[in-house]
């Protein structure tokens, strides 16, 4: 980790991803170095923010290389303080420096992408930031958001695109949350990154409804009556957006896992699930190792493994890095769509 250099304040003119290093007491800093000896990555094309002792600790003792020579900017941890596979006050303080490092970086247009590494809502909570999510922490440090442009959580596995209309909230509150001007702001927001960020002109869209049976007719629930149906056919008549629904939220995956497993063009471009669990089961049961969690509609590229911390293999040294590898991939390709948007106009 020797040629890991300190060069914060002399960083190079390209904009690079800044990738993040997660809950040290995790697989953050493992899969990182994983994915930073693979061939799949460009690694000059990176900025890396943690703690060079968490890394030079744990690559010594698994016989990891870490001789990269990579921009590395240093965050604070007291090792001696940290316990692996246990969320603690010090690994939620490290884990949150490094994010909102990043987020001043972004902040400043000094890079072009964030690709973070999981950490604990528990450990960043017990060290005193009050945040449910990374998500969270980048909608309050990032600038640049107003209340209609806010951040959505969209899970990405090759062409299996789904978006979380809600993220981590009790579902006892989901009915005061879905409202008509939540779906038509978020399923824009959707329909825009998918022309910008993934290059498809003409966007299909499928959304679920919140209800059993997608509400069976309003027997089993309003919500799809008074509140979705009213809000698709504004996006189809106002917007021209190419959305459906709302279906029921166990069927609409059917043939959508058909056609992934079967490497077919799915259904629809991107699904949108009404809450976390609904849209999360079935794109992790298909695809937990190469799925991506990217965060759209920020003024900066984000993108993430969509898995933990999974404290119960922290340092064991048998952590997949492949999503951590798909993320910094996707960071970089959704750089590139950018560009060629801007070149065209």
């Amino acid at each position: 980790m020797d040629k890991l250099n300190n060069r914060s304040k002399e960083m190079k003119n390209s904009k690079k991803i800044a990738i993040t290093m997660g809950d040290p007491s995790g697989v953050g800093p493992e899969i990182i170095l994983k994915a930073l000896n693979s061939n799949e990555i460009d690694k000059d094309n990176l900025i890396l923010i943690g703690n060079k002792d968490v890394f030079i600790k744990f690559a010594k003792k698994h016989h990891i290389n870490a001789d990269f020579n990579l921009e590395f900017i240093e965050v604070e941890c007291d090792l001696s303080k940290l316990k692996m596979g246990i969320p603690t006050e010090e690994s939620g303080r490290s884990a949150f420096l490094a994010l909102e490092k990043a987020c001043e970086l972004a902040n400043e247009n000094s890079i072009s992408a964030i690709a973070t590494a999981p950490l604990s809502k528990k450990a960043i909570n017990l060290a005193g930031y009050c945040y449910s999510g990374q998500t969270e922490v980048l909608k309050t440090h990032i600038k640049s958001l107003t209340k209609h442009n806010q951040p959505e959580m969209l899970f990405v596995a090759n062409d299996f695109k789904v978006m979380l209309l809600t993220r981590h909230v009790e579902l006892s509150n989901l009915c005061e949350l879905i409202t008509q001007d939540k779906i038509i702001n978020s399923v824009l927001n959707l329909n825009k990154s998918l022309i910008n960020d993934f290059g498809i002109e003409s966007p299909k869209i499928a959304i679920c409804g919140l209800n059993p049976h997608a509400g069976e007719d309003g027997l089993l629930g309003r919500e799809e009556v008074e509140i979705f149906i009213p809000a698709i056919q504004k996006l189809k008549e106002i917007y021209k957006i190419n959305i459906s629904g709302p279906f029921p939220g166990d069927t609409i995956w059917v043939n959508a896992g058909r056609a992934f497993l079967k490497q077919e063009k799915l259904p629809f471009d991107a699904y949108i699930s009404s809450y976390h669990d609904q849209g999360l089961i079935p794109i992790k049961l298909l695809a937990m190792d190469e799925c991506i969690n990217t965060t759209i509609n920020l003024p900066i590229i984000r993108t993430s493994p969509s898995h933990g911390t999974a404290y119960d293999i922290a340092g064991k040294n048998i952590a997949n890095p492949q999503s951590m590898i798909e993320s910094i991939k996707l960071a970089n390709m959704i750089n590139s769509n950018r560009g060629n948007l801007l070149s065209k106009k």
